[in-house]
């Protein structure tokens, strides 16, 4: 039998599970990224925003981190409810919900106040997407595959944001910021009819009887306690860099004799080529985990991005395209560990607890996430001017050292041995 290219790929992705298996682990991911396209259109078009609307760095690190809010409070809610209710619908409904959200920012945003609200309505929906196929893909493969397979669908997720950035800084070369916003959330409906039908024969995996309500309990369990720690550090660094690295090589382009809304676009386009590279970091960060060990592959990792971050602050005066280059690597760092604590999530929770634990690892989690671009916006905001962006990376590299800590810690613990079948 002829291989065909989709064979090649289930094989090189996954070559012990089961064909079937396989495929539908790529539509869920294909899905997934068409979904969530417009993720990063505000980021692209936020040179243009802060001046139409006069924002300073801190505002406009708010408005962006009024997605994560709504993510972080409705994964409190809606997160547990799929211990009850099974996944399949939750998503379905948020996929509205957040398409909704995202095709009304660049119809309806015309300041400060309407624009969180409706990047907090659109990170409901996105929690409500997200997590919930997280845990339809930890109920469809398990042992020594999990980590990889969770690892593709996070992968997913990152070049949607990435394409999201490129594309929509590609787009408003050509049309005004509304305009590309709006172009790049009309192809995302095309996920919803997608999430349909790849869903709608699923089957609900009884994991006992549950309230749908949180259960804090979850938390007495030290090595929950330190993932989400890890992953709370680990969204602190990737969402500064994602909404503040496009601005800093617009800085740059700017400084070396670029106009203002040619270099708006270049950074974005750039930005997001660069944080394409790094998309394939969840996937090889869950693969290598799976066969290194979780807390020894994430403290590694964070080891290359906590260098990154304190070199690539202070390379304003090189080549440009060496700089690019460096926003390849971190691009790449920044990611790579992303699925190693959702992975590690499912193999240290009970079943009947999962949804709970779920949901305090994106709500706990994030939080560094909602900080993180607050902070290195006042940073740019407060420090000397030509050593703004050098102070705002440093502190990331901070954030590394206290990362790999907890992560060494984690591999203290008894309880992890239930990590990637005993390998920590």
């Amino acid at each position: 039998m002829k291989s065909t290219p989709l064979r090649v790929v289930r094989r090189a992705l996954l070559p012990d599970e089961a064909p079937r298996d396989t495929t539908w682990l790529i539509q869920m991911s294909l899905m997934l990224f068409v979904l969530l396209l417009p993720i990063s259109s505000y980021v692209a078009a936020l040179p243009f925003i802060q001046v139409e609307w006069d924002l300073n760095n801190t505002q406009a690190g708010g408005i962006y981190s009024a997605y994560l809010a709504g993510y972080v409070v409705s994964a409190l809610l809606v997160v547990p409810l799929t211990d009850r209710f099974g996944p399949r619908h939750i998503l379905i409904w948020s996929a509205v919900l957040s398409l909704a959200a995202h095709l009304a920012f660049p119809l309806m945003a015309e300041d400060m106040v309407g624009a969180v609200a409706l990047r907090a309505a659109a990170g409901v929906g996105l929690v409500g997407i997200y997590m919930p196929g997280l845990r339809l893909i930890s109920e469809r493969f398990s042992g020594m595959g999990r980590g990889t397979a969770i690892g593709l669908f996070v992968t997913a997720q990152y070049l949607a944001n990435s394409a999201s950035l490129a594309i929509t800084g590609a787009l408003m070369a050509s049309m005004e910021w509304r305009n590309a916003y709006m172009a790049v959330s009309a192809v995302a409906v095309a996920g919803l009819p997608m999430a349909y039908l790849l869903l709608r024969s699923h089957e609900r995996h009884d994991s006992g009887v549950s309230s749908g309500r949180l259960n804090l309990r979850v938390l007495v369990n030290p090595p929950v306690r330190y993932l989400i720690l890890g992953y709370s550090l680990h969204a602190l660094q990737l969402f500064a860099v994602r909404v503040w690295l496009p601005a800093f090589l617009v800085a740059i382009l700017v400084a070396s004799g670029s106009d203002a809304a040619g270099a708006a676009v270049t950074g974005a386009t750039v930005g997001g080529l660069a944080l394409v590279a790094g998309s394939v970091g969840p996937f090889m960060g869950g693969l290598i985990s799976d066969r290194w060990g979780r807390a020894k592959t994430a403290s590694a990792i964070f080891a290359l991005s906590g260098t990154c971050a304190w070199l690539i602050g202070w390379t304003a005066g090189l080549p440009f395209g060496l700089v690019v280059a460096l926003c390849v690597v971190y691009g790449w760092a920044i990611a790579a560990d992303s699925a190693i604590y959702s992975t590690g999530i499912t193999e240290v929770s009970t079943p009947s607890n999962l949804g709970s634990t779920m949901a305090l690892q994106a709500s706990l989690g994030l939080v560094g996430g909602i900080l993180g671009p607050i902070l290195f916006g006042g940073i740019l905001d407060l420090a000397p001017e030509a050593q703004r962006w050098g102070f705002g990376f440093s502190s990331l590299g901070v954030v590394a050292l206290v990362a790999i800590a907890g992560l060494q810690r984690l591999r203290q613990l008894p309880q992890s041995r239930l990590l990637a079948s005993g390998k920590r």
